[in-house]
């Protein structure tokens, strides 16, 4: 024990003597750590508020909940959901239908996917299919940058097989990858098939929509993104294959744009990988809904009614998706309804948020008391913002088909704590029979 005890005085001894000696030393390696920190800082600032990124930014946040239209700096004007399924203007004036002036490479573009369509035998369809995929991947450019490797008109990635960077830039390699089948640069013989597979290996894509057809051969991290183009997409392929004569264009010339260009969309995901706060950002410079909701208050336990009054399309629980076809709980319950029919707030509560919400298109929920929130799914339009008090009763949104479905309808959710649960239950245990409507 004392042998121990004489080990330790020395050790420490030595530790302070050596401390000692070095304090400069050390002292100057804190001084260069915090400069360090400091500049590493500065330029994740500047990556972010340089070059674009900004907006970059401000768009992911939006996309995370927070409000750009009131944030500090902002336009003036109530909430504005993430435009996710906009549908953007089609250009006019241009030498074709559906095209601006001087567009003459998306021009070309597109002619050479109207070309490989026409061999690979897709139809007018698949043509929508494949115009509506470009002009979400790369605006029908023949990009030389993109997320990760991925390069050209449909953003093919050269180290996924799709061919190597200068065939997957050229429009007509591409586009034929794209429809794949016999006409594929990548079609096997031997098995019939081309790996990677194209819109011909999609097994019932005629029968699919669009944007679910798109994604199928993409494989995109924005799945519903291609739903927006659909209706330039019909325009330009009806003026393409109408018969009508095509003007002769130049050659289209490969486009060096910028990344900071609108064609890369930048997630949360992306900027945390990256090193940068993105929840910091968005917190110091944009109003987060979460903090227009409840805000402390009191939600009044009021009396519950029926969205609205119709029957039942489809009900709460697993089944067969009917544009994915896999088995997936169907997390709230489906009624028939049109396009602009009045939904209406099932109890007293606060809008907690007004948001783009992957298949289920433009989305509204409130908060009621006791831990409940009702969720309205596949809108057109939603008449109320975020942290607006509600009453039972009052219209609070439009139906519609926004999303992936198959037509208008509506789809109502009912989280208890967090966790959807049966709203035909829920309702019935609150006094209401959804299915009354159907009589």
């Amino acid at each position: 024990m004392e042998v121990l005890t004489v080990l330790g005085k020395w050790a420490a001894q030595q530790g302070a003597s050596w401390l000692l000696r070095n304090r400069w030393k050390l002292g100057a390696l804190v001084a260069l750590m915090a400069v360090g920190a400091v500049l590493v800082g500065a330029g994740i600032s500047a990556s972010v508020s340089g070059g674009g990124t900004d907006e970059q930014a401000r768009a992911t946040c939006r996309t995370m909940g927070f409000d750009v239209a009131s944030s500090p700096g902002g336009a003036e004007g109530g909430y504005v959901p993430a435009p996710v399924d906009a549908v953007p203007a089609i250009p006019e004036g241009g030498l074709v239908d559906g095209f601006g002036p001087g567009e003459n490479e998306q021009i070309a573009v597109a002619q050479a996917i109207i070309a490989a369509g026409t061999a690979a035998g897709v139809g007018t369809r698949g043509m929508v299919v494949a115009v509506a995929a470009a002009l979400q991947e790369s605006g029908l450019r023949q990009l030389d940058f993109g997320d990760r490797d991925s390069l050209g008109p449909f953003q093919q990635r050269p180290s996924q097989g799709w061919g190597t960077p200068e065939q997957v830039r050229d429009a007509d390699f591409a586009a034929r990858a794209f429809f794949g089948g016999p006409g594929s640069p990548h079609f096997d013989p031997g098995t019939g098939l081309a790996s990677p597979g194209g819109l011909i290996e999609v097994g019932g894509w005629e029968q699919l929509p669009v944007t679910v057809a798109a994604q199928k051969v993409q494989r995109s991290a924005f799945p519903n993104a291609y739903a927006k183009h659909e209706a330039r997409a019909t325009r330009i392929v009806a003026a393409l294959t109408g018969g009508a004569p095509i003007p002769t264009l130049p050659p289209a010339q490969t486009v060096a744009a910028s990344p900071s260009d609108d064609a890369t969309i930048t997630t949360a995901e992306d900027f945390r990988a990256s090193g940068f706060d993105i929840d910091a950002f968005c917190a110091e410079n944009l109003v987060t809904t979460a903090a227009l909701t409840t805000g402390g208050q009191l939600i009044p336990a009021g009396t519950w009614t029926a969205p609205l009054a119709s029957s039942i399309n489809s009900e709460f629980g697993m089944r067969l998706h009917p544009v994915y076809g896999d088995w997936r709980l169907h997390a709230g319950t489906d009624f028939q309804a049109t396009t602009g029919t009045p939904l209406r707030a099932a109890s007293d509560g606060i809008v907690s948020k007004v948001t783009w919400y992957g298949g289920g298109g433009l989305i509204v929920a409130v908060e009621h008391a006791g831990g409940v929130e009702t969720w309205f799914l596949h809108l057109s339009q939603v008449l109320v913002t975020p942290g607006e008090t509600v009453t039972g009763g009052q219209v609070i949104a439009l139906s519609g088909a926004t999303g992936v479905g198959t037509a208008p309808h509506f789809h109502l959710e009912t989280h208890v704590n967090g966790v959807p649960v049966d709203p035909v239950q829920f309702m019935l245990e609150r006094g209401v029979d959804l299915r009354a409507g159907a009589a």
